[in-house]
C-alpha cells in the first residue's frame, strides 16, 4: 500500500512541478519575498536553487517509486525538464532556458543518487 502511495505522489509531483514553473511568475515571487528574510539570497541565486532542490525532490521521489527502473526514472526527469522549460518559452511572463533545464536535469540526478544510497543503506527487515 505504502509503495501505491509513493508512485501517486510521484506522479502528482509533475501535475505540481507543471503549475509551479508555468503559473503567473508572480505567484513564483510572492513566495520568494515571503522566504526572503531567511533566504539571504538574490532572486536569481534562490531560483537557481530551487530548480535543483525541486527537482532532487521530484528525482528521489521517482526512484523510490521505481528503484529497479533507474533509466525509466531518469527519462521522466530528462523529458520533463526539458518539456517544462520549452513550455515556459510559450507563456507571455516566464522564459525557458537551457540552464535552467540543465540545473534541473543536475537535481533529478541528484535526488536518484540519494535515493539510491538511502535504499542502499537502510537497515534490512528480517522475517
Amino acid at each position: 500500500m505504502l509503495q501505491r502511495l509513493i508512485v501517486l505522489a510521484a506522479w502528482v509531483s509533475i501535475a505540481a512541478l507543471a503549475f509551479l514553473t508555468l503559473t503567473h511568475v508572480g505567484f513564483v515571487y510572492s513566495i520568494y519575498f515571503k522566504l526572503a528574510p531567511f533566504l539571504h539570497a538574490k532572486m536569481t541565486t534562490y531560483a537557481h536553487f530551487e530548480h535543483v532542490i525541486a527537482f532532487a525532490l521530484f528525482g528521489g521521489l521517482f526512484y523510490f517509486a521505481y528503484p529497479k527502473r533507474i533509466i525509466f526514472v531518469f527519462g521522466v526527469i530528462l523529458i520533463t525538464a526539458v518539456t517544462l522549460e520549452y513550455l515556459q518559452t510559450l507563456t507571455p511572463d516566464r522564459h525557458g532556458t537551457i540552464i535552467d533545464a540543465c540545473e534541473k536535469i543536475i537535481g533529478g540526478a541528484l535526488g536518484i543518487l540519494v535515493a539510491r544510497l538511502v535504499l542502499r543503506w537502510r537497515p534490512r527487515v528480517q522475517n
